[in-house]
């Protein structure tokens, strides 16, 4: 299941559950990023930082060839 978590500065996206504090994931684009405890959110919470370009590319790839 694809998701979005901030980490690493960006708003990245991944494929799996996101880690606690102080977990790395690969991010779509292929960075290895750190989620940090500030990087974590209550739902319905903001997002401080921008968007991983590299990783909406990717994800919307993805969904172009998905079933609806």
């Amino acid at each position: 299941m694809l998701r979005w978590q901030q980490a690493g500065g960006r708003r990245h996206a991944l494929d799996g559950l996101v880690p606690g504090p102080g977990g790395e994931f690969r991010a779509l684009c292929g960075a290895e990023v750190t989620v940090r405890a500030s990087d974590l959110h209550a739902l319905g919470g903001l997002w401080f930082d921008p968007t991983c370009w590299d990783c909406d590319r990717i994800w919307r790839e993805s969904l172009a060839g998905s079933p609806r």
